[in-house]
């Protein structure tokens, strides 16, 4: 541990990863059962009309708190306990959600008075719901949840606090799954080739198992690390819709080299800030036609993650950086992976999923949200979907 890190920040820090994942992953799986199977309003077989965004955020938001911060009570199969956690978990969504909208102009300062009104209001209700006395009455609580209340009290913080930064760690660790599902439906909605062999590739994985989906208590580790065609899809969704900002301050003074051989000084306290939207992830010199999506953009023949990509006749170690690179990887991003890939397994397996107006165009993307991880679309887009026969 470097000095200066207390243990219980280490522990959260690592409570995401490694022997902690599969536990994890377990509880996403009936967290998604409770929202996606377990819901009478979900389980028609007439065709629902919903909005994909709407869908995809909603869901993933609320089946990912539950997982980190716990269930209302402990049986996840019970009826009367999964009713619970669907209202308690809609309440913090519909809460969570009016403010994201709100977040990107309260960066930049450019909130209107009413508006501001509104986000205290949004912020009080929230801490409400993510108190101390709240999240000590929770079942099923993730170790990450109490390693960083653990690393909360050893900082000193008091209970009036802690749910203000519960609530940023509730956008941090949730508030980009949500629009990379949305996006990576979208792209297979709107790409049938893509669609086909994602499927193809899941009902192979399962067959494999010897199970039906409805029959398994969980998705195995091995089976989520067996969907190359998969990984290529949600790759290339990621290098489309990822654009956060990694900023890093100067720790000595330096000379960096970019790759076209220009040399910059940087004094030692200078703030460095990067955006590999545009390099690598949009570069046409890395990436042909890096404007489109091609779903085995990231796969070798042999059905092998492709990783050479080139720039200016150099192989490139990072050539797509939606999570962040080296030793600075999103610490959340196996758990994130798992989730998403665990999200869309349960609702390809189970509904049929259909655009509601097929020539609709793939909305732009919030201009405002450029910086801060995942870009969210200008507007929704409808589909409808029902229950497989």
């Amino acid at each position: 541990i470097h000095e200066g890190v207390s243990q219980s920040n280490f522990c959260f820090c690592r409570a995401l990863q490694n022997k902690n994942l599969p536990s994890l992953t377990k509880a996403m799986f009936f967290n998604l059962q409770t929202l996606l199977l377990s819901d009478p309003s979900n389980l028609s077989r007439q065709w629902t009309d919903e909005g994909l965004f709407n869908l995809s955020y909603g869901i993933m938001l609320r089946a990912g708190y539950l997982t980190l911060y716990g269930n209302e009570e402990e049986n996840y199969n019970d009826p009367s306990c999964q009713d619970k956690d669907r209202a308690h978990s809609a309440e913090v969504y519909n809460a969570f959600y009016k403010l994201d909208q709100l977040l990107m102009r309260a960066a930049r300062s450019m909130l209107t008075a009413a508006e501001k009104k509104e986000a205290a209001r949004l912020k009080g209700h929230l801490w409400k719901l993510l108190s101390v006395k709240r999240l000590n009455s929770k079942a099923n609580k993730s170790l990450w949840l109490e390693s960083y209340k653990q690393h909360l009290e050893e900082l000193g913080v008091d209970e009036d606090m802690q749910p203000r930064a519960m609530l940023m760690q509730l956008w941090a660790t949730q508030g980009n799954a949500g629009p990379a599902v949305f996006w990576l439906l979208l792209f297979l909605l709107k790409h049938p080739a893509a669609m086909a062999a994602v499927q193809s590739e899941l009902e192979k994985v399962i067959r494999n198992r010897g199970q039906t989906m409805k029959q398994m208590q969980g998705i195995s580790q091995e089976m989520l690390d067996s969907t190359p065609v998969f990984d290529s899809v949600l790759n290339e969704t990621l290098r489309l819709t990822a654009a956060p900002f990694i900023s890093r301050e100067v720790l000595a003074d330096m000379q960096l080299r970019l790759a076209d051989g220009r040399k910059f000084s940087l004094r030692k306290e200078d703030r460095l800030c990067l955006f590999p939207y545009l390099s690598p992830q949009m570069d046409s010199e890395i990436y042909e036609e890096p404007e489109k999506f091609k779903y085995d953009r990231f796969l070798n023949a042999d059905n092998t993650e492709k990783r050479d990509f080139y720039k200016g006749g150099e192989r490139l170690k990072y050539y797509n950086m939606p999570w962040g690179a080296g030793i600075n990887t999103c610490i959340g991003k196996f758990h994130a992976v798992n989730s998403i890939k665990q999200f869309v397994f349960i609702l390809l397996t189970n509904f049929d999923l259909e655009l509601k107006d097929p020539e609709a165009r793939i909305p732009w993307f919030d201009k405002g949200r450029y910086g801060f991880g995942m870009l969210q679309p200008e507007n929704d887009i409808m589909i409808q979907y029902k229950l497989k026969d």
